[in-house]
């Protein structure tokens, strides 16, 4: 076993409500990761199926399991980050999963780049048996971009991206200064209005490497209850206060970026992304231009 003290302490949250189908590879994609220093909460919500059971089964592998009343989703997620300790935190949902070698990688890039605050990597998109079939993947996310609605469903600018939130990663530190808690009523944006917080203090870096996978079924939150998202996250965009693009600006400077790299550099919005350094062996930091 590695040494625990070199490595940050990374605290994993999993609110768990009638996923039996799932559940089990999601844990195992936390705990079969055999990183060092990792505290995992689950916060099982009430479930009516057989997902206790399956989590029991792992109970000494866990830093917390919470067993209570439906509370719903924000709730419950709420309640497990709280609970947390570690240097480095997130969440994954209860049908959802890591990929080998994340946490590693993770612990790697904060390490390498202590200025770094909060990080995504990109995403597999799989089937409900856990095969992927396409990829979230990003040049990176820019500030005005998120408050125009570039990265929201449903918003007259949006183009098809979105913050894979099973890949978000952030500090403890980012967690306080953003206010330390997360949207306990059962909305489909909880993540988006957390990640408003985050970039009113730090800009979010890209980190081209696929960490975890996100489970498309028809059961998801999101595939039932996500249209109901654009009016509130839009209300959300603008309480930031931050100067964002209009539509038509974004598709027009959108065009230019596809159309030349040269164009990209007077158009596009400067998005922070991480590349690793064969020479120094080591995480940096890079500029890459986006709409």
């Amino acid at each position: 076993m590695k040494n625990s003290d070199a490595f940050p302490k990374i605290s994993i949250v999993t609110p768990s409500y009638n996923q039996e189908g799932f559940i089990e590879a999601t844990i195992r994609s936390v705990v079969g990761q055999e990183y060092p220093n990792l505290e995992y909460i689950i916060i099982e919500d009430g479930s009516t199926d057989k997902s206790l059971e399956i989590i029991q089964r792992y109970q000494d592998r866990l830093a917390h399991l919470v067993v209570g009343p439906n509370k719903g989703f924000g709730g419950a997620l709420n309640a497990g980050l709280k609970l947390c300790t570690g240097e480095i935190m997130a969440w994954i949902n209860a049908d959802d999963f890591y990929l080998t070698g994340a946490f590693e990688t993770v612990a790697r890039v904060f390490k390498d780049c202590p200025q770094i605050d909060w990080i995504v990597g990109a995403s597999l998109i799989c089937d409900p048996a856990g095969r992927p079939i396409s990829i979230n993947s990003s040049r990176g996310y820019g500030k005005s971009l998120f408050f125009s609605g570039r990265y929201l469903g449903g918003h007259p600018a949006w183009s098809g991206q979105w913050i894979p939130q099973e890949s978000v990663f952030w500090r403890r530190s980012l967690w306080d200064r953003a206010g330390g808690t997360f949207l306990t009523e059962r909305l489909q944006y909880g993540d988006f209005e957390l990640w408003s917080r985050f970039w009113q203090f730090s800009d979010l870096y890209m980190l081209p490497v696929p960490l975890a996978a996100y489970r498309c079924h028809p059961q998801t939150y999101t595939s039932q209850q996500g249209h109901k998202s654009t009016e509130p996250c839009t209300k959300i965009l603008e309480a930031g206060g931050i100067e964002t693009f209009s539509p038509i600006n974004i598709r027009l400077r959108n065009f230019g970026c596809r159309f030349s790299d040269r164009f990209a550099r007077y158009l596009g919005e400067p998005a922070k992304v991480l590349e690793f350094d064969l020479r120094s062996n080591r995480w940096k930091i890079v500029t890459n231009f986006v709409m």
